[in-house]
């Protein structure tokens, strides 16, 4: 019978009783039955619904006809699709590492050069992700308003006068919501770098300093490194988060002007309940969804599957 040995004792290891087998049986699963439901309730049916109906269009008596992948064609031959591609990106690309940048920053700063005023200042880049998606949209249309704005306030100090609200205008309408974006989030990003900080392994940072790295050093050949996989998080979170964007979207511009600040959210909003193509809208999520997967995928076999916060990790057992 196999042994383990620890520290000089002999440790027999005991059969699995025959209460324990009977309690591995097949009745286990029943515990699985809550969680499997509500997957297939909420989760699996409206995915297959709404695949089901990417491939119908209705007329205007609501008779739907099976059109195969002749919504697919057209809406991949929609130029406000590409419109909305072309921000998706845009979106992404300057969200996500701005979001982690400032907030690896900020969380760096506040865990290592504060010491009463932590929490107050945890608190306050937070408060912004906690806060209400219309509270902060009508904010911001105040902030953005011009001639009585703060931002016009600001721009005021530099001789720039506003003759339009940045929403309001479709060469910056798209670029002003990601700002909003970027501070409504940046505090998520940060509340994750704490955690992942507090988890860093003190030795190796006391072994860095005593090797002389200090400041920006020590930060960018230690902290950075050890912190790699709060920044995989992060980005996997990101991807998911841009192509998920609506609310603040659509209180603020609806897709306009002239659809210069059209998300997948709002041009499926607009397709399905304003236009009534129900057909094309699904469409739409479909081809979301394929993309969310794909990306999702992509950032899992190249940057890794290990998302967990660094620090010391457990043997396996």
């Amino acid at each position: 019978m196999p042994t383990l040995a620890s520290q000089g004792e002999t440790i027999r290891l005991q059969p699995a009783t025959r209460r324990s087998r009977r309690f591995a049986g097949p009745w286990t699963y029943l515990f699985l039955a809550p969680a499997v439901l509500l997957f297939v309730v909420f989760i699996a049916y409206p995915i297959v619904w709404v695949a089901c109906q990417s491939f119908f269009s209705e007329d205007r008596d609501h008779t739907a006809s099976f059109v195969g992948l002749e919504t697919y064609w057209a809406v991949l031959g929609d130029p406000v699709f590409w419109i909305v591609v072309r921000n998706m990106v845009l979106w992404g690309l300057i969200t996500i590492p701005v979001q982690m940048l400032i907030g690896g920053t900020v969380a760096y700063f506040i865990e290592r050069h504060t010491n009463a005023w932590r929490g107050f200042f945890r608190t306050m880049f937070f408060l912004p992700v906690v806060t209400s998606v219309s509270v902060i949209s009508l904010v911001w249309v105040q902030i953005y308003a011009p001639y009585y704005g703060i931002g016009q306030e600001y721009l005021r100090h530099f001789g720039i006068i506003m003759a339009s609200s940045p929403i309001g205008d479709p060469s910056t309408a798209i670029y002003a919501l990601i700002l909003v974006n970027i501070w409504q989030w940046t505090g998520f990003s940060m509340l994750m770098y704490v955690a992942g900080i507090a988890n860093l392994p003190t030795e190796v940072l006391d072994a860095a300093r005593v090797d002389g790295a200090r400041g920006l050093r020590l930060a960018w050949s230690i902290i950075i490194p050890m912190l790699m996989p709060v920044t995989k998080s992060l980005l996997l979170l990101g991807i998911i988060g841009t192509l998920q964007t609506f609310p603040v979207v659509q209180l603020m511009t609806g897709g306009g002007p002239n659809h210069a600040s059209e998300v997948f959210g709002t041009y499926v909003f607009r397709t399905s309940f304003v236009l009534g193509d129900t057909g094309k809208g699904a469409t739409i999520s479909v081809i979301v969804l394929v993309l969310a997967l794909i990306l999702s995928l992509v950032q899992i076999v190249y940057l890794g599957a290990d998302l967990a916060p660094s620090g010391h990790k457990e043997e396996s057992r």
